[in-house]
């Protein structure tokens, strides 16, 4: 007949039990208190991130001030630029002013004429300079501008970066391991109040057995009821944990015990059963009530190891959820990656396309460059013969008056040997033919000055042997005019 446990040995289980959870329950805690610093460290990693934000927020207005003020300088620029242009009119104007001026007859020295264009030729290159660096700047500002403009869309469409979204991540998950812990606690808190529930109800439900039953029979079932008290305990060594390590340490041991004890405790039950029935013989009431005690004890053994199976689901469901939050952080990194892969793609097919178009652009302006160069070869070539040509007419014309001087003189000559009544007959002769010649001689001369007068404005004077070509005046001597009418129109023919 089973005899029930002695009150020191449930003393001492329960003791156990009781440790046992106690040290779980502190496991527990120290666990909560890492969760929490780490809590706050990632709390202070957010704050720092917050703090970095709202400095690049600080970069992303400083560099619109910038961009500001170099909007400002461009329009100062264009006002410059402008301001150019208008001096530029000013100075052609004037240079007009200036050729409509002369050709109305005011004569200007060669030289000062020619210093006068050299210099404004200096102004116009240098104009022309200011303006091809005022060019060269707006399209630096400009390309600045662009890129100032694109680093801000940038700044402003970027997410948060990836600095950030782990330390959010990570808060999250400790947050989701913070409440997943203190769930199981509470479970176990209340699966511990279950237990000295049943323990009490069990312990006032049992009569005081001890002074019903013999002394030879306590010594008889000590032996055995210390095997079954061990068989019933050796399960329970394997207490909850809670801690992914010591689980991986000791996940092999409760198989072992399990096997082991449950034959031990089948052998001693037997022999218990044997000695009880040979020895004593009792009666059938006796032989229930150790049954019912038999069973007792092993459905709190059961609901010990139910408590032991439920904390390593509990376990395993955190662990379960650690993975995948896991798997939530890798998919949105992964995610990140991929959009962060795809704008990168996108602005090298940007940069590939504004490289075409910028060798393309700077093929056409090569091509543009090739003309105006052979444009000012073909103008330079002009001028060239321009000025030749105009040299050869000043010859022929410088031969021309050389060859009327020596006939004038030759005539002259020719007068004076002949004597005073010869040149008495050619001053009636000439004042009878100035009447119907006088037109036509004074239509030459004038028309012969225009001529001098305009090549002399377009050749320098070094090319000029006597300095200004005089038009030959018809009052100087009126014989010689009248003598020779045909040389004079047809210089001015010519």
């Amino acid at each position: 007949m089973p005899v029930p446990l002695p009150k020191y040995k449930r003393r001492r289980k329960f003791k156990w039990t009781q440790k046992r959870l106690r040290t779980e329950n502190r496991l527990l805690r120290q666990r909560i208190d890492y969760l929490e610093h780490e809590s706050s460290a990632l709390a202070d990693r957010l704050i720092r991130g917050q703090v970095d934000l709202a400095t690049q927020a600080e970069n992303s207005i400083t560099i619109s001030h910038e961009l500001h003020t170099l909007r400002d300088i461009n329009s100062d620029a264009h006002r410059r630029l402008e301001e150019a242009y208008e001096t530029i009119r000013e100075l052609s104007s004037k240079r007009d002013g200036e050729s409509l001026f002369n050709e109305i007859g005011i004569q200007v020295d060669d030289m000062t004429m020619i210093e006068h264009i050299h210099s404004l030729q200096e102004e116009l290159i240098e104009a022309h300079n200011r303006k091809a660096d005022l060019e060269n700047t707006i399209r630096e500002l400009k390309l600045r501008i662009t890129e100032l403009e694109c680093a801000n869309k940038r700044l402003k469409e970027a997410p948060p970066d990836d600095g950030i979204a782990s330390i959010q991540e990570e808060l999250i998950r400790v947050k989701m391991r913070e409440a997943e812990a203190s769930l199981s606690l509470k479970e176990m808190r209340q699966r511990l109040a279950e237990l000295e529930q049943h323990w009490s109800k069990y312990a006032n439900q049992r009569p005081s057995i001890s002074n019903n039953n013999n002394n030879g029979t306590n010594g008889c079932s000590s032996t055995s009821m210390d095997g079954i008290a061990d068989g019933a305990n050796s399960p329970q060594v394997t207490s909850p944990q809670h801690s992914p390590p010591l689980n991986q340490q000791h996940a092999q041991q409760p198989q072992q015990n399990g096997t082991t004890t449950s034959t031990t405790a089948k052998g001693r039950f037997a022999k218990f059963t044997a000695l009880i029935g040979a020895a004593a013989g009792g009666s059938s009431d006796d032989h229930d009530q150790h049954s019912i005690r038999e069973l007792e004890e092993q459905l709190m053994g059961l609901r010990i190891k139910e408590a032991d199976a439920v904390a390593e689901l509990k376990e395993m469901r955190q662990k379960v959820m650690e993975l995948e939050t896991q798997n939530h952080v890798v998919t949105n990194q992964l995610k990140r990656q991929d959009e962060e892969l795809k704008r990168i793609r996108e602005e090298k097919e940007v940069a590939t396309l504004n490289e075409q178009k910028t060798a393309t652009l700077l093929k056409e302006e090569q091509r543009k460059l090739l003309e105006t160069q052979g444009e000012m070869k073909e103008a330079s070539v002009m001028q060239r013969l321009k000025y030749t040509e105009s040299l050869q007419q000043i010859s022929d014309l410088k031969e021309n008056i050389a060859q009327l001087e020596s006939k004038i003189a030759e005539r002259a000559a020719a007068a004076q040997l002949r004597g005073g009544s010869i040149i008495s007959d050619m001053d009636d002769e000439f004042s009878h033919r100035s009447g119907s010649y006088g037109d036509s001689n004074s239509i030459g001369s004038e028309e012969m000055s225009a001529f001098i007068a305009d090549v002399t404005t377009k050749i320098p004077a070094d090319f000029l042997t006597d300095g200004e070509i005089t038009p030959v005046s018809v009052s100087e001597d009126s014989a010689i005019v009248e003598n020779t009418p045909t040389p004079v129109t047809a210089g001015g023919d010519h």
